[in-house]
C-alpha cells in the first residue's frame, strides 16, 4: 500500500514525465483497481470460492507487486541519474506478465466457471 501511495505522489508531482512513465502508472493503477475489486467480490462471495479463483487473484496480486517494485526501482535509478534502458525493459516485461493475469481475474467477475476451466 505504501508503494502505491508513493507512486500516486509521483504521478501528481510528475512534471516532465515521459509517456512510458505515465502509461506505466496508469496501467499499474487500473490493474490494481481490477484486482482489488475482484478480491472484494471474492470475499463478498459474489465470485465462487474455488481454489482456482483464489489462485488467480493471488497470482495477479503477486505480479502486481513485482511490477510496482520494478517501477519503484526505475524511479530510484532515474533519481540517481543513471541509464534507464535495462530497467525500462524490466518494467515492460513485468507489465507484460501482469496483463494476462488481470484479464483472467477480470473474467472471474463475468464468467467464473470459464475463467477456471469449468471448475
Amino acid at each position: 500500500m505504501k508503494k502505491i501511495l508513493v507512486l500516486a505522489a509521483l504521478a501528481f508531482a510528475c512534471v516532465g514525465c515521459t509517456d512510458f512513465e505515465r502509461t506505466t502508472f496508469n496501467t499499474l493503477s487500473s490493474s490494481k483497481a481490477v484486482i482489488d475489486q475482484t478480491q472484494a467480490d471474492y470475499e463478498a462471495r459474489t465470485i465462487p470460492h474455488t481454489q482456482c479463483a483464489y489462485a488467480l487473484i493471488n497470482n495477479a496480486k503477486a505480479a502486481q507487486t513485482v511490477a510496482v517494485n520494478a517501477f519503484m526501482d526505475y524511479e530510484n535509478i532515474k533519481t540517481a541519474g543513471k541509464d534507464l534502458t535495462s530497467q525500462t525493459q524490466v518494467v515492460s516485461q513485468d507489465l507484460a506478465a501482469l496483463a494476462p493475469l488481470v484479464v483472467q481475474v477480470k473474467s472471474l467477475v463475468s464468467n467464473p466457471t470459464a475463467a477456471c476451466g469449468g471448475k
